[in-house]
C-alpha cells in the first residue's frame, strides 16, 4: 500500500508546526501563523479533534510522515465539503500529489458520504491547480482579489466535482485500496452517503 492516512496525535504538533511554516508550503495557504508556538499548536490539534466539520490526517508513505491532508466545512446535510492538502517531505517524490488524488476524492466520497467536494486555490499555487484540471473538476470560475497577503490582493480559483462525476472517471487504485489506507472498510452500499465508521 503506497499511503497511509492517521489521524494526528498531539506528539505530532511540532512537525506539522514545521510543515506549517514552510515559506514553500504557507506562500499558497490564505493565512500565515504568527509566532509560531508548538504548545499552540498541541492546543489547536485537541481542539480539532472535538469539530464535527472538520477532519484531519497526516499522510505517510512507506512508514514515514510525508504530508498532511484535511477536509473542512462538513456539510452532512449538503453533502458537501472542501478539501487541503501539501507535501510537507519533499524528497517524497514530485509525482506523489497526482497519486494522493485518488485517496483525497474516494474517502470524500465513500468515507465521508459527501456528495460534492469544492476546492479553491490562491493564485500562482500553479502544481495544484494543473492536477485539479487534469482531473477535470470543473472550473467554478475566480474570485478576484479575494485573500490580503504579503501587502496585495490574490485572486483564488473554485473547482468543484461531484460524487456522479468522480464515478465516470478511471482511477488508478480500488476503492477497497484507497479506504483502507484510511483504515476504513469499503462498503458494498455503492449508494450509501452516510459516514463510514471511523470518519
Amino acid at each position: 500500500m503506497p499511503f497511509r492516512f492517521r489521524p494526528p496525535t498531539l506528539d505530532d504538533a511540532g512537525l506539522l508546526l514545521r510543515w506549517r511554516t514552510d515559506p514553500v508550503i504557507t506562500r499558497f495557504m490564505y493565512t500565515d501563523i504568527e509566532n509560531p508556538d508548538e504548545e499552540r499548536q498541541r492546543e489547536w490539534l485537541a481542539a480539532a479533534a472535538g469539530r464535527a466539520d472538520f477532519c484531519h490526517f497526516v499522510i505517510e508513505h512507506a512508514g514515514q510522515p510525508i504530508g498532511y491532508l484535511s477536509y473542512s466545512d462538513i456539510d452532512r446535510v449538503n453533502r458537501r465539503c472542501s478539501s487541503g492538502s501539501y507535501i510537507g517531505d519533499r524528497s517524497a517524490g514530485g509525482t506523489v500529489p497526482g497519486l494522493l488524488s485518488t485517496f483525497i476524492l474516494d474517502y470524500c466520497f465513500y468515507g465521508l458520504g459527501m456528495n460534492k467536494i469544492v476546492n479553491s486555490f490562491l493564485a500562482g499555487n500553479d502544481g495544484v491547480i494543473h492536477i485539479q484540471r487534469l482531473l477535470k473538476f470543473r472550473e467554478v470560475g475566480v474570485l478576484r482579489e479575494h485573500i490580503f497577503k504579503y501587502g496585495r490582493f490574490h485572486d483564488v480559483t473554485l473547482f468543484e466535482m461531484t460524487r456522479a462525476e468522480w464515478e465516470s472517471r478511471r482511477h488508478p487504485f480500488t476503492r477497497e485500496h484507497t479506504l483502507a489506507a484510511f483504515g476504513v472498510q469499503s462498503s458494498p452500499d455503492e449508494t450509501d452517503f452516510g459516514p463510514a465508521s471511523g470518519a
